[in-house]
């Protein structure tokens, strides 16, 4: 027992341990519904991850979240960067990746210091070197097994995929940004995975929408990478009645 907690409360060890108990509390409160196991997944309006998401998306441990597929430069109607494209993590949350990143680099890092205790060193300068070559094990051991573990995990979780930009035609938006003309228009529309996302809208003949009107996406145009647009009468709406 002594050995244990000498280790765990030396260096590095100790470096893992307060995560470790964050951690363990962490998912203490999640058992018991306290808070949610994707607490710290966060994507923008078009749907790519942001934030701690979109990091550890860009070192090869979270993914892309939904958003709308197809060429063209806008932001909003752009596929996750490339930093969400190269993981393996993909649909699992940052709170399971971060927890196992935690776990693996405190084990190796107690399996490390256990082992350099034999030794028998008492160089404070020897030790202090060791248990630096300890921690850069830990963790580039922590990030490889993290990484392969979700990679592996990924091979069975369904698919998110969000709409494509022809799938958004015969769906309706808002007008937003001021009114929507043949030269200019912009609209917010919902995509089949919740996000609100802005898309450039045109009108034809001469019509103009107003700003919060509802219109009709009745074509794409691929060679302007825009939508085209018409009034949408609530009325006319099969679903209605």
């Amino acid at each position: 027992m002594g050995l244990f907690l000498d280790t765990a409360f030396g260096f590095p060890t100790v470096l893992f341990t307060p995560l470790l108990i964050v951690v363990a509390l962490y998912w203490l409160f999640v058992v018991f519904g306290a808070t949610d196991s994707d607490v710290l997944d966060s994507v923008d309006d078009s749907g790519d991850a942001v934030g701690l998401s979109a990091l550890m998306g860009r070192v090869g441990l979270t993914g892309p979240k939904a958003s709308v597929e197809g060429g063209g430069p806008s932001h909003a109607q752009r596929p996750a960067g490339d930093g969400g494209r190269r993981v393996g993590l993909g649909r699992v949350p940052v709170t399971v990746a971060l927890s196992m990143l935690v776990c693996v680099a405190w084990f190796v890092s107690m399996m490390g210091s256990i082992v350099t205790s034999f030794l028998g060193t008492v160089s404070t300068p020897l030790l202090i070197a060791l248990g630096a070559v300890v921690l850069l094990i830990a963790v580039v051991a922590a990030w490889a097994v993290t990484s392969g573990v979700v990679m592996s995990v990924q091979r069975f979780l369904p698919e998110r995929r969000g709409d494509s930009k022809h799938e958004l035609v015969g769906r309706t938006c808002t007008i937003r940004i001021g009114e929507a003309s043949e030269g200019f228009g912009q609209a917010e529309i919902t995509t089949a995975g919740g996000a609100a996302i802005s898309i450039p809208v045109r009108t034809t003949g001469g019509e103009v929408l107003p700003v919060g009107s509802t219109a009709l996406i009745f074509e794409h145009s691929t060679e302007d990478d825009l939508f085209l647009v018409t009034h949408f009468d609530a009325a006319l709406d099969p679903g209605q009645g």
